[in-house]
């Protein structure tokens, strides 16, 4: 009974506050953001699979704005415990990005101030990958 009030609770504050609610299971929802010296990137997951996604370039002071929507699923042949894959999609079907997810800060993790989002290009361990940052709004 306890569980179902909280869920109603955190929809009605979601609802309200326009945020996410993360509990256990649902690390992935949120805001995410990194910087590189040519641009910022960022992209929030909602719990309803849109996305949004933000990329600004240093330089030439460019933004782009991108909705669409995102999904969570398991390379072919393999379980959600190994490397699972975040794919996003723009409104007309076009990939924005594919990546692995390398880890992701677990609830209630008392570690790290921070929550990290590491995403790779490839299943290899020690190679390429991109490290992204929790924004709480």
């Amino acid at each position: 009974m306890f569980l179902f009030l909280r869920k109603c609770v955190d929809r009605k504050v979601e609802k309200v506050t326009d945020k996410e609610v993360v509990r256990e299971g649902e690390e992935m929802l949120g805001t995410w953001a990194s910087k590189s010296a040519n641009g910022y990137i960022q992209f929030r997951l909602k719990r309803d699979g849109s996305l949004e996604y933000v990329l600004a370039e240093i330089p030439a002071r460019d933004t782009v704005k991108i909705k669409g929507s995102f999904s969570i699923s398991a390379a072919a042949g393999r379980s959600m415990n190994y490397f699972p894959r975040l794919y996003g999609f723009r409104e007309n079907g076009d990939t924005l990005f594919n990546f692995y997810i390398r880890s992701v800060t677990p609830y209630n993790s008392t570690v790290s101030k921070y929550d990290n989002l590491i995403l790779s290009p490839n299943s290899v361990f020690d190679t390429i990958e991109y490290k992204f940052y929790r924004i709480k709004q």
